[in-house]
């Protein structure tokens, strides 16, 4: 499933499931156990994960495309 991810002021991300504004806030170390490929100096990007990664994220509620 695609994702986009943006780095807030304070220093957390707003994952977002592509195509949509659902996001959740995951502070930098869940961030980077989720997304372990990113440089943690990233600001803004886009990646995908599993399905099973996106509903622990965001609730059963995700539908694949």
């Amino acid at each position: 499933m695609q994702i986009r991810y943006v780095r807030t002021v304070v220093g957390w991300f707003n994952v977002y499931i592509s195509g949509t504004e659902q996001f959740v806030n995951l502070d930098p170390e869940e961030f980077a156990a989720l997304l372990p490929q990113v440089s943690r100096r990233a600001f803004a990007g886009c990646a995908e994960i599993s399905v099973k990664a996106a509903q622990e994220l965001f609730g059963q509620e995700v539908r694949t495309a």
